[in-house]
């Protein structure tokens, strides 16, 4: 594993030391305060509002928890999606900072980590359990931005995630009931997994490759999974439903220029907007402007 970790770090390295020039960088101490005043702040407001009474209520001794069979493992998209999004936060932030761009996607490589691996710590003493696979997704996903910014490929590809609620009846199952007084106790909407009312995306960037008054095209294909878990017939799994969808690309359409306008896009464009959509499997069903109202099922 840490052979694995340096050969990831140095070939991100060898493709820094070819794009980078010759800017020189110099830490703001008075950013880098007010940025890290802002993460103690707001990582203490999330513990004492919304984790300490709706994950970490319970306390058990430290165990760790076999989750492979939760969720059909789509939680674990949720994770990496979830360090997708932060990541790019803290690149922002970093870069704002004065960091240089390796730098700035480095550390928030590692916050995200960091951030992990104590979350699914704090688990270990819950009935939850620590989950060793959901800390490598998070992880993962903070590094999400430093290959968004150095190997090219991943340019012509965004990961996406979209939730529109359309099966309500397994909405406090699928959600876990979590939650503390102050947000509600009735289920989560980011656990909220099954009935298809959560989907991840792969959104590729076709429209580079078309004239310039297409750029802005792209095609994606999306996955969630069924409410299966809570049907005898099914055996209590959960099957995953895939989806293909045209989609677009906000960076083309908008093309911003200002810092702000660029990092709000950036995260704009992670979420999967609303379009016709082809479910193609377990069985053909085509909605008109996913994921929002219903859809009908295709006989083929």
């Amino acid at each position: 594993m840490n052979r694995l970790f340096i050969a990831i770090l140095l070939f991100f390295s060898l493709s820094y030391s070819e794009t980078q020039d010759s800017v020189e960088y110099e830490i703001n101490t008075t950013r880098l305060a007010i940025i890290g005043g802002s993460i103690a702040f707001s990582y203490t407001a999330i513990y004492l509002v919304y984790l300490k009474e709706g994950w970490w209520a319970e306390s058990v001794p430290f165990n760790f928890k076999d989750d492979s069979e939760y969720a059909s493992n789509l939680d674990k998209f949720g994770h990496f999606y979830t360090g997708v999004i932060f990541g790019h936060l803290f690149t922002m932030s970093y870069d704002w900072v004065g960091m240089s761009p390796f730098a700035s996607t480095l550390w928030a490589g590692i916050t995200l980590g960091v951030t992990q691996i104590l979350i699914e710590f704090k688990d270990g003493f819950s009935p939850y359990g620590y989950s060793v696979w959901d800390a490598v997704a998070g992880t993962l996903g903070g590094f999400y931005a430093m290959g968004k910014r150095f190997i090219p490929a991943m340019q012509y590809v965004d990961y996406k995630f979209v939730y529109w609620r359309n099966n309500r009846e397994y909405w406090k199952i699928g959600g876990e009931d979590k939650g503390g007084s102050l947000t509600g106790g009735d289920g989560v909407w980011v656990d909220d997994y099954y009935g298809g009312n959560q989907s991840h995306w792969l959104s590729f960037k076709v429209g580079k490759l078309l004239p310039h008054s297409l750029d802005w095209f792209a095609f994606a294909f999306g996955w969630g999974i069924d409410d299966g878990r809570f049907k005898e017939s099914s055996n209590y799994r959960s099957r995953y439903e895939y989806y293909i969808s045209p989609d677009y690309d906000l960076e083309a359409i908008f093309r911003p220029q200002r810092t702000w306008a660029k990092n709000l896009v950036t995260i704009l464009n992670h979420v999967k907007l609303p379009a016709p959509t082809l479910r193609i499997h377990p069985s053909a069903k085509f909605f008109p402007l996913h994921p929002l109202g219903f859809g009908f099922n295709v006989p083929f």
